[in-house]
């Protein structure tokens, strides 16, 4: 271990209020998913909020940053935890990294016992062509196929963590859309804010960020779409704003 590292992690900025966040090199790293869907979150310092399918954190130490909510930080990979930990004490957050697994949350941390969630889940089913090899032992692939949790029971977790009103934010391919809509309203998580994002003003969107909320009516307001690049290939300015370049 070398200042504080274990072999294979590197430390990356996160060009936000001086945070950082370690990271294996080796090991699935966080994408410009997770950074949409922390920009997209809302929340107030007076929310409870946990995240779900952790990772090494990025989702809860860029949202707890931004709005100052409570954030727990629930993962069933240990080594995923124990780098989250790392970072969040880095960082000086007092952020609760939980290791277990989303689909037991509950029995641990208690049914309505947060005012909002927010899951960036697998986005391919278990026999969605080639499965990951990174991930700690035992948990190749978790981060992006659905070996430990579906997109079905990502929504009932987070149904039964959130209290009645209670929000969840999440994000899923666009081809998975009409699947991921149909698990939430299941559960009574009624898809009120979408977002589409594409890589490019003249393609096709690839990713929908979505806030649902526990209990309510039918009613979807859809935001104008964001787009990652300029046509020569450069950040457009709104993604500069969410990555903090500006």
């Amino acid at each position: 271990m070398t200042d504080g590292l274990r072999e294979g992690e590197m430390i990356e900025d996160l060009q936000y209020k001086g945070l950082r966040i370690i990271q294996n090199e080796g090991g699935f790293r966080f994408g410009t998913d997770s950074v949409l869907l922390a920009g997209f979150v809302k929340a107030g310092p007076r929310d409870r909020m946990i995240d779900l399918g952790a990772g090494t954190g990025v989702i809860a130490i860029l949202v707890e940053a931004r709005t100052g909510a409570k954030l727990t930080a629930l993962e069933i990979q240990p080594e995923q935890c124990d780098m989250a930990r790392r970072s969040v004490e880095m960082n000086g957050q007092s952020i609760e990294v939980v290791e277990g697994d989303m689909r037991m949350a509950h029995e641990i941390l208690g049914c309505g016992a947060f005012d909002a969630a927010v899951c960036n889940p697998p986005y391919y089913p278990a026999s969605g062509g080639e499965v990951s090899k990174k991930g700690g032992d035992g948990f190749e692939g978790a981060a992006t196929h659905e070996l430990y949790c579906t997109v079905a029971e990502a929504a009932v977790s987070a149904a039964r963590l959130i209290k009645y009103g209670g929000k969840l934010f999440m994000c899923c391919p666009t081809a998975r859309l009409a699947e991921v809509i149909s698990a939430l309203t299941e559960q009574k998580l009624e898809p009120k804010r979408m977002r589409f994002v594409a890589a490019r003003a003249d393609k096709a969107p690839y990713l929908a960020l979505i806030e649902a909320k526990k209990g309510a009516a039918p009613g979807l307001r859809m935001e104008k779409q964001l787009v990652i690049t300029e046509a020569d290939g450069s950040y457009t300015e709104e993604t500069n704003r969410i990555y903090h370049r500006r």
